[in-house]
């Protein structure tokens, strides 16, 4: 195992996410990000509004995002990387984090197939980690900590700009992108519709 290989791996999959490489980003994930992901797509289908506010802010966004459009996103065929890709690049002022993001030393598995890595964000330790593991000549990554980052860091601007009102976040959003959008469609269930 290379240390070397396993960062040049993060970087080619940054610049992935740069050129909106998205099936190849979600074949390039393991891990807990999958497993979110498949949770997303099952929130996406079946949360009302009461299951969203329990969300972090990312989810409640993205799963609104793209259940308010004049005709629902059809997510029926989507696996378990598209969802967690999806919802992780939706609010795309926070796609700039991901280019902040690089790989520092090894916390856990030095020396075998699936290792823990320190993720610095702009060069500084702040406590994310990313697991790597052994796919081929490859490697595939466990997003799930800067999955969890991202929605802090939305919750934090919601905060800060909208008083911590989800609600005016989302109808500024809408407002300022112009969106045709239904407000009672995106917090309905699609099971209900």
């Amino acid at each position: 195992m290379s240390h070397e290989a396993i960062h040049a791996a993060f970087e080619s999959l940054k610049a992935d996410f740069r050129d909106d490489r998205f099936p190849v980003i979600a074949g390039r994930l393991t891990g807990e990000s999958l497993a979110w992901g498949k949770r997303l797509l099952e929130l996406f289908q079946s949360a009302g509004r009461d299951g969203l506010m329990e969300c972090d802010p990312l989810t409640r966004f993205w799963i609104l995002r793209y259940r308010g459009m004049p005709s629902p996103a059809d997510l029926a065929g989507a696996d378990a990387g598209a969802g967690f890709v999806l919802a992780f690049t939706a609010f795309p002022y926070l796609d700039v984090m991901m280019e902040a993001w690089a790989l520092g030393e090894i916390v856990a598995g030095a020396g075998t197939d699936r290792v823990t890595l320190r993720c610095l964000f702009d060069g500084t330790d702040e406590g994310a980690s990313v697991v790597a593991e052994r796919a081929g000549a490859s490697w595939r990554f466990d997003l799930m900590g800067l999955y969890v980052d991202k929605a802090k860091a939305l919750d934090a601007f919601i905060q800060s700009s909208f008083q911590g009102k989800f609600d005016a976040f989302i109808r500024h959003y809408v407002a300022e992108h112009d969106l045709d959008f239904d407000f009672e469609q995106a917090w309905r269930p699609l099971t209900d519709a």
